[in-house]
């Protein structure tokens, strides 16, 4: 995978990742009829950029994420750094 050379290259990695949603909880406003669905969840996504380590290693050592991701009912996601772990492009 070479991102510096112009090429028609299509080359692609698997990346490891890890999404917990449990603090994603939609609350429909006061106002909405039942059965619609026109507001859909807004609430905020908190997506950490990995470390330079595998993602076993900082997934659950991450404190802020895990302290305001409750407050704002909010989506996590969390990306292992390319090169580390198994986030290996050949």
């Amino acid at each position: 995978l070479d991102h510096f050379t112009s090429s028609s290259s299509s080359s692609t990695f698997l990346e490891r990742y890890c999404v917990y949603s449990g603090y994603d909880i939609y609350t429909p406003p006061d106002n909405q009829a039942e059965g619609d669905e026109t507001d859909k969840n807004n609430n905020p996504i908190f997506f950490y950029v990995g470390n330079e380590s595998p993602i076993d290693e900082y997934v659950n050592n991450t404190g802020l994420m895990w302290e305001l991701a409750p407050k704002y009912n909010a989506l996590v996601i969390f990306a292992e750094h390319r090169y580390e772990g198994e986030s290996v492009p050949n």
